[in-house]
């Protein structure tokens, strides 16, 4: 298991060790992320929500005499998936007993039925599997960080790049949750991740995405194409987030992976990025005769934000 940066006072040894720690805190330049767990202070603000869950996560491990099981939003950031706007410092965990241990200020122990094959190993920790915590996890938050979540396993699951998506991949994913779901009537939150269930779709690549398209939907905005293939000149290929081919629009969110990501900026910088999307864009118009559509975070303040950001599109009426 990788601790990240993490500082362990169990590992240091030493009083001394612990009181320079303490005194970093007092100074700003450590941060303590539960007793006996601290963290450069530059380190954790450079870290994403997902990433400060997963230190969260390694430092209660530790300190665990047996391993957990880390189970819902906890176990959705070991599975790599974004929320959206999640705010939720504890570690949740799962016990099938039924009598779990207490739950803390920054630990909430859940309880209930937990088979064998719900259960795998990621960097060393236990997490309950990825249909299971999707099957949990959209039960239990908003639904726009629902949806950001299943689009973000269903993407696991079925992209193969390039435009490529396995639908048959997705779909029995998705058909395993509804099994899941049908399994547990009247649960908490069943009808919304019934609703999610059907609606999610693995093409958005980044929560925004996934939230501006449930805000379309509730918006009664035409159903936008996914990652629509476009031929470019000479032959190359580009796939843009939204189309809208009878409205003559296509859509690119904004979202800041796209300039800080390494994986999605490509060792590129942000200039870079920056000049390479106008250049697509440019090539996009050319080859559609479109109109592009470009957002980002800043118009995800509110539904009724978005919406007015959307008529002044043409893209609602």
């Amino acid at each position: 298991m990788q601790t990240n940066g993490l500082l362990l006072t169990s590992d240091l040894g030493g009083e001394g060790r612990e009181a320079t720690l303490a005194a970093g805190v007092r100074s700003g330049a450590v941060v303590r992320i539960r007793h006996g767990a601290y963290i450069d202070a530059g380190r954790w603000d450079a870290a994403s929500s997902e990433e400060r869950t997963r230190l969260r996560t390694r430092a209660f491990v530790r300190a665990c005499a047996s391993p957990p099981v880390i189970a819902f939003t906890s176990a959705a950031a070991e599975w790599d998936l974004p929320g959206f706007r999640v705010r939720d410092d504890r570690v949740h965990t799962l016990d099938p007993g039924a009598h779990p241990a207490r739950s803390r200020a920054d630990v909430f122990r859940h309880s209930g039925p937990l088979p064998p094959e719900d259960v795998e190993v990621r960097d060393g920790i236990l997490v309950t599997s990825l249909p299971r915590t999707i099957a949990d996890v959209i039960r239990m938050v908003s639904v726009e960080a629902a949806v950001a979540y299943f689009d973000a396993a269903l993407r696991v699951v079925a992209w193969r790049g390039h435009g490529l998506y396995d639908l048959t991949a997705a779909e029995a994913f998705r058909a395993g949750i509804h099994a899941r779901l049908d399994a547990m009537p009247g649960a908490r939150g069943i009808r919304q991740a019934r609703f999610v269930t059907d609606f999610a779709d693995g093409r958005a690549q980044l929560p925004g995405e996934s939230v501006s398209r449930l805000w379309m939907q509730r918006l009664g905005v035409p159903a936008p194409i996914l990652q629509l293939e476009v031929l470019l000149a000479g032959g190359r290929r580009a796939y843009p987030d939204f189309a809208w081919p009878m409205l003559r629009r296509f859509g690119a969110f904004d979202g800041d992976g796209k300039y800080l990501d390494p994986a999605m900026a490509r060792g590129l910088s942000v200039r870079d990025v920056l000049r390479t999307q106008r250049t697509r864009e440019s090539e996009l118009c050319a080859a559609t005769d479109w109109t592009p559509v470009r957002w980002g975070s800043e118009r995800l303040t509110g539904i009724d934000a978005f919406a007015a950001f959307l008529r002044s599109h043409q893209l609602l009426r």
